[in-house]
């Protein structure tokens, strides 16, 4: 996996490079270069490794991934949405370059995010087929329709946290999985990848509402004064902390199960899974 992070990493400067000089490129840069765990690209790559499909190929379509993600991130930072200072250490885009400039980079980064794949080294029908899965998890049938149900603060009961978590986080992560079958050339299984990638979504956000609710600033990096400020629900808000704790264990759990169905040559992406299921930030 390290070899992939590195990749990938290496890949996004070229891409951020190829901006050329401008405050709006810089500010895209500033977020798309920061860090953080690369989880999408990774577990898009991953999974392509263990379905036995050439990694190489699914780098643009990782790195595209990864573009919408950040995009998500500094949109979802601004103060007409979560309004928070500081993402991954750092302060969030729009403290450091404004609110016109930070809207700016998330749609640069959107809209790059499809030339890269349709530059990429798959074959035309692979290039279409990956950008109608990105597009229709990104758009407003999936994560923007998840952060609208987000924002609205309509959320009563579990149920409605669920379609929030499915659709905000985990229609990136089924997007992943699903591209990495398309480039291995096994459509066949597009339905099942989409579908773990829904229910890893709904157990990465509980984990997130759990590490929120444990952690602290210097831990997590973030801050979660929106949430407390906006009295708004979780999953620990509404299950309590220890049904919280079992709940996200049973998902985790399942996704192992569904995982272990396909014919698998190597474990990255079950590996990946444990990593997350261990992770503080």
């Amino acid at each position: 996996m390290i070899t992939m992070i590195l990749q990938i990493e290496d890949r996004l400067r070229d891409i951020a490079a190829s901006n050329g000089q401008s405050t709006v490129s810089e500010a895209i840069e500033y977020s798309l270069l920061s860090g953080g765990k690369r989880l999408r690209p990774n577990m898009l790559l991953g999974f392509l490794s263990d379905l036995g499909g050439d990694v190489s190929l699914g780098l643009d379509a990782a790195c595209a991934l990864e573009m919408i993600h950040t995009y998500s991130l500094v949109h979802d930072d601004l103060p007409a949405m979560d309004d928070d200072d500081f993402r991954r250490f750092k302060p969030t885009n729009h403290k450091v370059y404004g609110e016109g400039m930070a809207i700016l980079a998330g749609d640069g980064l959107l809209t790059q995010s499809f030339s890269v794949i349709s530059n990429s080294n798959l074959d035309d029908a692979k290039k279409i087929a990956c950008i109608q899965v990105l597009s229709q998890c990104a758009g407003t049938h999936g994560m923007i329709l998840g952060q609208e149900i987000d924002t609205a603060d309509n959320i009563r009961s579990i149920d409605d946290l669920i379609q929030c978590y499915e659709l905000k986080t985990g229609k990136l992560f089924a997007a992943a999985l699903e591209m990495a079958v398309i480039i291995a050339g096994k459509d066949h299984q597009r339905d099942i990848a989409h579908k773990i990638g829904l229910d890893l979504g709904i157990a990465f956000q509980y984990q997130d509402d759990l590490l929120e609710a444990k952690e602290d600033f210097e831990t997590i990096g973030k801050s979660n004064k929106s949430d407390l400020d906006r009295n708004k629900h979780t999953v620990v808000s509404l299950l309590g902390l220890k049904e919280a704790e079992i709940e996200t264990e049973r998902i985790y759990q399942s996704i192992r199960q569904q995982v272990q169905n396909f014919e698998l040559q190597s474990n990255k992406l079950l590996n990946l899974i444990e990593s997350i299921t261990g992770r503080r930030i």
